[in-house]
């Protein structure tokens, strides 16, 4: 048994890094920085300090619902990744977690 990070990072589909959707210019970054593992989770509702309590039965075309952007890999990887991301996550929460990695296929 191996233990990991797991960085989860709480932010909306209306957050943006210059003119890309921020969960999109997060995971390409992970990528790109070769972490094994990133996933984008679109809530079906939920808040946040900056948003309001969107749902996905709203039919508007301007819905802003929460993302949760969750990054998994060796914890010094995690920490190079979270110290090179810090200034784009400034309207984020950002939640850093220990996980107990049970069996993870090689990449």
């Amino acid at each position: 048994m191996q233990v990991w990070k797991q960085l989860s990072i709480y932010t909306s589909e209306g957050s943006r890094l210059g003119t890309r959707p921020l969960h999109t210019a997060m995971i390409a970054s992970a990528l790109e920085q070769g972490l094994y593992s990133a996933i984008a989770v679109k809530a079906m509702e939920g808040f946040g300090p900056q948003m309001a309590i969107p749902t996905a039965n709203q039919m508007a075309m301007d819905s802003d619902l929460p993302i949760e952007i969750r990054i998994l890999d060796e914890p010094d990887r995690i920490n190079t990744f979270l110290a090179s991301q810090r200034d784009t996550l400034g309207t984020c929460v950002v939640v850093l977690r220990d996980v107990e990695i049970f069996w993870a296929p090689q990449a």
